[in-house]
């Protein structure tokens, strides 16, 4: 006998792959409740959310593709929940390429997240408060990395997620400035 899969109601399929995904029908920025926003506010406010300094292309473009996994979530749900696991991975990988820039050891430079936090922190480069922000954010990375059971994220976090990333790694990268080139921005 013949066993036929029974669509769920958050299946994506070819007729409806182009329609808000109705999970998001529940969330506002508030949190859960009755009022939403509609699909293009939701898609505006993860738009907005945009790098405001100078890094390396690459890391722009694993940022564009949090993003955009966050945009699609409105047309399937679990894309919230890749987006921020795309998010954890700019994240370590803008470190990294930060404690290059500041002059970072090799073994540091090509080392573990871990080591280049702790390294990061011993500099001066990150605050005692950054450094409780960065370790949550990688003890997060790691969570949804080795996950262990079903995890499903929704646009709130995506969004604070995004926010919350975007500032911590421009800051991350502001505090790796070379003093000098500080200091002569600070004159013009």
């Amino acid at each position: 006998m013949d066993r036929i899969r029974s669509v769920k109601k958050e299946t994506i399929t070819v007729q409806n792959h182009l329609e808000r995904d109705s999970r998001l029908d529940c969330w506002s920025t508030k949190g859960i409740g009755a009022l939403t926003h509609p699909t293009n506010v939701w898609v505006d406010m993860i738009l907005s959310v945009n790098i405001e300094i100078s890094i390396p292309e690459f890391l722009i473009e694993v940022f564009e593709r949090a993003q955009s996994c966050m945009v699609y979530g409105c047309y399937h749900y679990p894309l919230f929940t890749l987006g921020i696991e795309e998010l954890f991975r700019f994240g370590e990988s803008a470190f990294g390429e930060a404690v290059i820039k500041a002059g970072a050891p090799r073994k540091i430079a090509k080392g573990r997240y871990e080591q280049q936090q702790i390294w990061a922190h011993a500099q001066g480069i990150v605050s005692d408060e950054e450094l409780k922000r960065w370790t949550a954010s990688r003890a997060l990375r790691n969570s949804v990395s080795h996950k262990r059971s079903k995890l499903l994220l929704g646009p709130n976090d995506a969004l604070n997620q995004l926010i919350t990333t975007k500032m911590l790694v421009e800051d991350l990268f502001e505090s790796c400035e070379p003093e000098d080139k500080l200091s002569n921005q600070n004159l013009g």
